[in-house]
């Protein structure tokens, strides 16, 4: 499927990821609490977005683990000022008749500069969540990370004064925010779920490419594997860099994420792209 969006086109597509572990074979209770607490120097619009975003989060992981087979799931919603001990653990589990509590213990969101590229600013949408999974005897725990980006924008760079004041911010992108942190919580519990993801990958579309993209748009992989050789080998770094990240999307669309791992690296091997820096971060969690 392709889309545009301020003349960007963009490859979508689902990925499907199976469990590695499991929970206990019957009846698993999971209780979740949260334990994050943000600087006090984060205030106004900042603040009410990023709790916004750590509430998107756990409700995520509440819904996903809740979809498991025999697995029912507890939000034990004013748990911010419980002090976690192995005691306390213990006596939520016993209290709630838990197996296991799952603990939000830090969230955090931004919108970057990623990287100044002819004349245009790459802003990203960047999210971190971090999880630590108790066993309800609370002597045991795993802790549990996930991180997600994509580029949110791209607009003219005005210079470094400019883009002091004009820029995008994590109060104005409460819809990107709260897509990038789902990605973050399935990549943190990625362990425990079997999950199908739609991505949405931008694709570059200079006018040397054009014939190679059209193909991958309209889901010719293999005649855009052909027309992508020369590219690869071109002396321009740019073009070969724009290239090998085409073909990356091409790869991780396919499910050969190895090879889109290689395609993302030498993109990055050729010149500095942000694109390729956020595939390749997403790809190494996958």
């Amino acid at each position: 499927m392709v889309t545009t969006h301020l003349g960007t086109k963009y490859l979508i597509y689902p990925l499907d990821y199976d469990a590695k572990l499991s929970f206990k074979p019957d009846s698993t209770t999971i209780l979740l609490i949260n334990q994050l607490s943000f600087d006090k120097k984060v205030a106004g619009k900042k603040l009410a977005a990023l709790k916004a975003g750590a509430f998107s989060a756990i409700r995520c992981a509440e819904a996903e683990l809740g979809s498991l087979p025999h697995v029912k799931t507890v939000n034990l919603v004013d748990s911010a000022s419980l002090t976690v001990t192995a005691d306390l653990i213990k006596i939520l589990a016993l209290k709630y008749h838990s197996d296991y509590v799952l603990a939000l213990t830090d969230y955090n969101a931004d919108v970057a500069l990623e990287d100044i590229q002819n004349g245009d600013a790459y802003y990203n949408s960047v999210v971190i969540v971090k999880f630590t999974l108790f066993e309800g005897d609370g002597l045991f725990y795993k802790k549990l990370q996930g991180s997600s980006s994509s580029v949110r924008s791209i607009q003219p760079y005005m210079g470094f004064v400019a883009s002091l004041f004009i820029h995008p911010t994590i109060a104005r992108s409460k819809d990107s925010i709260n897509v990038v942190s789902r990605n973050a919580v399935l990549i943190a519990l990625s362990d425990y779920l079997p999950h199908t993801e739609t991505l949405s990958r931008p694709l570059y579309t200079d006018k040397w490419l054009n014939p190679m993209t059209t193909e991958i748009l309209a889901g010719n992989f293999d005649k855009a594997y052909n027309l992508s050789q020369p590219l690869l080998n071109d002396k321009n770094p740019i073009v070969a860099g724009r290239a090998a990240y085409n073909m990356a999307v091409v790869y991780e669309a396919q499910g050969d994420i190895d090879e889109a791992i290689n395609m993302a690296q030498l993109s990055l091997d050729k010149y500095k792209n942000p694109y390729a820096s956020a595939i390749l971060n997403d790809l190494k969690s996958e």
